[in-house]
C-alpha cells in the first residue's frame, strides 16, 4: 500500500498566519511609529540643546543658589520672603511686613545675579506662602511670558 502524503495548502488560514504581517498590519505600525516620532522628536530635541546651553546651564546653577538661598531664609525666618519683599530680601533685610525677627546678618545670598541674558530672576511666593517659584525668562526675556517653553525654573 502506498502512503500518500498531502500537502498543506497555502491558501489555509492557519499558514497564512505564520507567514508574518499583512500589508495593512505593517502600513499601520509604521504610522504609529512616524505619529510617535513626531510627536517626541521636538521634545527631545529640546531636551538635548537645553543640557548642551551653557547659558541655561549658567542659569539653573543661579537659580539653584537662589533656591538654597530661599530654603535658609525660612528657616531662620519661618516663612519665605513675600512678593512685595522679593529677592532683595535675600540680601537686605526686609523693612515692608512682615519683617523677620531672625534674619541673619550679612543676608542669605552674597548678590542677585542677572540671567546670561542680562534680565533679573523672578520670584513668586504661592498664595498660601508654602511654596515659591523661581525662573528665568529664558533668552527670549519677559516678552514672551513665563508660560514659554524657553522659561527655566528652578528645581523646587
Amino acid at each position: 500500500m502506498r502512503s500518500t502524503t498531502t500537502q498543506p495548502d497555502p491558501r489555509s488560514s492557519n499558514h497564512a498566519r505564520q507567514r508574518g504581517l499583512t500589508k495593512f498590519q505593517l502600513l499601520a505600525a509604521i504610522a504609529v511609529i512616524a505619529v510617535i516620532a513626531i510627536v517626541a522628536a521636538p521634545r527631545l530635541m529640546t531636551v538635548v540643546n537645553h543640557a548642551h546651553n551653557p547659558e541655561t546651564v549658567t542659569a539653573e546653577q543661579d537659580l539653584g543658589e537662589i533656591e538654597k538661598a530661599l530654603q535658609l531664609y525660612k528657616q531662620d525666618t519661618g516663612s519665605y520672603p513675600t512678593n512685595d519683599q522679593g529677592l532683595l530680601a535675600l540680601i537686605v533685610k526686609p523693612t515692608r511686613s512682615p519683617i523677620p525677627k531672625e534674619w541673619k546678618t550679612g543676608g542669605y545670598i552674597d548678590r542677585l545675579p542677572r540671567d546670561p541674558w542680562g534680565h533679573p530672576y523672578q520670584y513668586r511666593l504661592s498664595s498660601e506662602g508654602d511654596a515659591f517659584d523661581v525662573f528665568s525668562f529664558g533668552v527670549h526675556g519677559p516678552d514672551e511670558g513665563d508660560d514659554n517653553p524657553g522659561v527655566i525654573r528652578s528645581k523646587h
